[in-house]
């Protein structure tokens, strides 16, 4: 019996989520520091924070996805336990599905740095947006300063991440 032509492919597609998913971790993990950090600096529980410290990592999440889920099906989650479902839905699964891009440019621009250049700059560029188109944020050149640099240092991680894990897996694909 011959080899299924949709094997590599698939292959490929399954590596981008596995590394979109390890990037999202990444920018999880640094989101959870950043605001531990920030609750003790303000001597307060990371649970009481009342101020926005990423888009990527706040309400907006759920208004973008509610938006686009109105428009294409006619439904939006009311109940605030549907909104935290969305917004771990979209995280992970966006967050996972964008990972594709980067093996994509991968074969169009070949070994790192470059595709993780292009892929930092392509999310950079969806966030700043897809908030202020759906996620009802002001315009990136409103945002606060603090802001706009951890909108920058969380999608390096994000990026860095999904082209280190790509570039492993690619290895132990090749290896084997």
């Amino acid at each position: 019996m011959g080899r299924r032509r949709g094997g590599p492919v698939l292959r490929e597609i399954a590596r981008g989520v596995v590394a979109g998913a390890v990037g999202t971790g990444a920018m999880s993990l640094a989101a959870v520091i950043r605001r531990r950090r920030y609750a003790r600096r303000q001597g307060i529980d990371a649970s009481e924070i009342d101020v926005i410290l990423d888009y990527d990592d706040s309400e907006h999440v759920v208004i973008a996805a509610s938006t686009l889920l109105r428009h294409v099906i006619g439904w939006a989650p009311r109940s605030a336990e549907g909104r935290e479902a969305l917004f771990w839905l979209v995280h992970w699964g966006y967050g996972s599905a964008v990972g594709t891009a980067h093996v994509g440019l991968q074969h169009l621009l070949g070994r790192e740095p470059g595709p993780g250049l292009a892929f930092f700059a392509g999310s950079q560029a969806m966030a700043l947006g897809l908030f202020p188109v759906l996620g009802d944020t002001p315009p990136p050149w409103r945002w606060e300063r603090r802001l706009l640099v951890t909108s920058f240092v969380q999608h390096g991680i994000y990026a860095g991440a999904v082209a280190a894990a790509n570039t492993a897996t690619a290895r132990m694909i090749t290896r084997r």
